[in-house]
């Protein structure tokens, strides 16, 4: 996928994050598929938008991508990363990157039954999974988010949401996401 496809020319950390989950992922037999979603698939990104990239896998490679990740981390500058699993059927890595990037992770089996919700862009899809999987249904919104998921050990991803959130004056969002915070702790 060329940068034009992608629209997110304009925010060159972001695109090479993306283009580094893509090398990372995309030469294994059993990763079939890469979906960028989001703000950035939607090309309102801004600096400070995460990658949110959805990797479709089969054959259990959800759970022995490690070689896939080091590889994305490979010569990136880490402040944060919060991993783990969904479910049985999916994987994840959030990072936050020294220069306030950052991005998300998620491999998936295809026994998953998850659907693709506009904005989205393809990535790559080696065996047209993709199509199978989209949906007209909304996608979720962060206001819909449950808080403290991960409990302590995702605190900083969720109080990283909450700063970018207050950057970008969505003073409401923050605080009712701190408030929900606040009744977990």
């Amino acid at each position: 996928m060329s940068q034009e496809e992608l629209n997110i020319e304009h925010l060159p950390l972001q695109n090479e994050l993306v283009k580094s989950a893509c090398i990372s992922f995309s030469s294994e037999d059993n990763v079939l598929a890469a979906v960028l979603l989001g703000s950035l698939a939607a090309g309102k990104g801004d600096r400070i938008s995460d990658a949110d990239i959805l990797i479709f896998t089969q054959n259990g490679f959800h759970k022995i991508a490690d070689s896939c990740f080091s590889n994305f981390e490979a010569s990136k500058e880490i402040f944060y990363c919060l991993e783990g699993f969904h479910n049985e059927n999916a994987f994840f890595k959030k990072y936050i990157f020294n220069d306030l990037t950052s991005a998300e992770i998620h491999c998936l089996d295809v026994n998953e039954p998850f659907n693709i919700s506009k904005p989205f862009k393809v990535l790559f899809d080696k065996s047209g999974i993709v199509e199978s999987r989209l949906t007209d249904e909304p996608a979720p919104k962060h206001e819909d988010f449950p808080a403290y998921t991960n409990g302590d050990k995702g605190l900083i991803w969720e109080l990283f949401d909450c700063i970018k959130w207050l950057s970008r004056d969505n003073n409401e969002l923050a605080k009712a996401h701190l408030k929900k915070l606040s009744d977990k702790l």
